[in-house]
């Protein structure tokens, strides 16, 4: 009876170590060219359980594919900082733990590129 509750403890915690490595992501649909690949996966791994899959919006957070998020009137340095710091609003908290300096520069690139894929800059 010991052994059956060590392989259950066992399988068990494998399970949830799996999901707090792998986390709930959600996929993206769109498929993009190499140079975005990166971007579309730290979006997808940091960003999409709020701002949505292909930055399409959700239930917690706004679409990016509006011209709201454009760059001339949401800088590249304006995201940084609200990845990092979280939104003025309060509404978004800090992500400056779920992702790295680098990461940050390659989720605004795929940003600007689904924004420029979907017509929302010309």
């Amino acid at each position: 009876m010991h052994i059956y509750f060590t392989k259950l403890f066992i399988h068990v915690l494998l399970l949830l170590i799996t999901v707090l490595f792998t986390g709930c992501s959600i996929k993206p649909n769109n498929a993009v060219p190499k140079e975005y690949q990166l971007g579309q996966i730290s979006y997808h791994r940091v960003c999409a359980q709020c701002h949505g899959a292909d930055a399409m919006g959700g239930k917690r957070a706004p679409t990016f594919l509006q011209k709201k998020f454009l760059s001339t009137n949401f800088s590249n340095s304006r995201i940084v900082r609200t990845i990092l710091n979280g939104s003025d609003s309060g509404a978004m908290p800090s992500q400056k733990r779920r992702v790295k300096d680098e990461e940050i520069g390659e989720i605004i690139k795929y940003i600007r590129y689904s924004q420029k894929r979907t017509g929302v800059i010309s």
